[in-house]
């Protein structure tokens, strides 16, 4: 199915981007997905495929690993080779996924080919990171972000840094972006196919019980993958419960209560970004697909409140299931069409004068509406 994405943002900021030669011609493309395409069942198996990790002597990247001020262990893999001569671009995977996986070296390539520093976090735990601390990477990892730019900031001094998250990366992007709000240090951001109304999602994985059982499954791998390192933190877990559990929420209940967490909506709550996208001050593009069931419900009323976020929706792509551009036509693999959408937006701002990036201050949200936003479609 051929459909162009509806735009819904600030006419007045939308209008520039679209006069924009490049971001102008990605915002108004159709999209075309892929000859496979059967619904968003289709796509999103080809997005989970896109999760395997390569193995590590492929990786064309370099690792630094350090060590937070609570002794957790995080890394960042810089594309290529660590250079401080581009703007920055830190991308932040999804859950259960990391550097090595293939949708994230596929985005960091398309990243350097626009000019970028690419470098991706890794968060606490995944992969070969050892568990250091007791605590593993999760929806919280926002609270890890200020350490992390810091680091990053020391490697590339002087550069601008923008960001592109996915999934629970979105999730743990805008979280951080509206915490910060004006003292956020991200020039702009892209947040892809990320549930941003979090005790909502909650209620949907709870519903969608098959798809919480198939969502469990790498979350599982991860973990028996660390069965060692996690029986010397927390002696009492049962692996054997843990890998017989039927759902993500069962799974992630093991290991919250051991992250400061009473229950499991405890966590959805405390790391729900809605409550503060109205604080978000860098211009932000959300890109999702209407049936992506990962990122239902979509706070659209919320979103429209904030004239520095950009909410550009497909009919089709599943969870971050979108084909690429290709020769002979859409294809599953390579960079796929948020990638090529989120070099242009966050090229624009790199280009654009700091002064015009950051001009729109947080709207007032007492007097907010929806309703007095205008909101554009092509």
């Amino acid at each position: 199915m051929v459909s162009n994405p509806e735009l819904r943002g600030d006419d007045q900021e939308l209008q520039q981007l679209l006069e924009d030669e490049q971001l102008g011609a990605a915002l108004r493309r159709s999209y075309v997905p892929h000859w496979l395409h059967l619904g968003w069942i289709s796509s999103t198996a080809g997005a989970a495929v896109k999760g395997i990790p390569i193995p590590q002597s492929f990786k064309n990247s370099e690792e630094k690993i350090f060590q937070l001020k609570d002794g957790g262990t995080v890394s960042l893999d810089w594309w290529q080779q660590q250079r401080s001569d581009r703007p920055v671009v830190l991308v932040l995977p999804g859950m259960a996924n990391s550097s090595r996986s293939i949708y994230i070296r596929y985005t960091m390539a398309r990243l350097d080919e626009a000019g970028f520093q690419a470098v991706a976090m890794n968060y606490r735990a995944v992969e070969h990171l050892e568990i250091t601390s007791p605590h593993l990477g999760c929806a919280d990892t926002w609270k890890d972000l200020p350490e992390v730019l810091d680091v990053i900031e020391e490697a590339c001094p002087k550069q601008p840094i923008f960001a592109m998250g996915f999934s629970m990366g979105g999730t743990i992007l805008t979280k951080y972006l509206g915490e910060q709000g004006e003292h956020c240090r991200i020039r702009a951001a892209v947040a892809v196919s990320c549930p941003l109304a979090y005790p909502a999602h909650q209620a949907e994985l709870e519903k969608r019980k098959v798809l919480s059982f198939l969502m469990a499954q790498p979350l599982k791998l991860w973990l028996f993958k660390k069965r060692a390192q996690i029986a010397k933190l927390w002696p009492h877990c049962e692996m054997s419960q843990v890998m017989s559990s039927g759902s993500l929420l069962t799974v992630a209940g093991y290991f919250l209560e051991h992250q400061g967490y009473h229950t499991v909506s405890d966590y959805f709550l405390q790391n729900d970004p809605e409550p503060v996208l109205h604080k978000i001050t860098c211009p932000t593009l959300i890109l999702g697909a209407k049936d992506d069931p990962l990122m239902m419900p979509v706070p659209r009323p919320t979103i429209a409140r904030n004239k520095r976020l950009l909410l550009v929706e497909t009919e089709d792509g599943g969870h971050m299931g979108w084909a690429g551009k290709g020769a002979l036509g859409p294809q599953i693999f390579g960079a796929s069409w948020a990638d090529g959408l989120a070099a242009r937006f966050l090229t624009f701002h790199a280009k654009r004068p700091l002064a015009a990036t950051i001009s729109v201050p947080p709207p007032d949200t007492s007097l907010a509406s929806a309703m007095d936003v205008p909101r554009s479609r092509l």
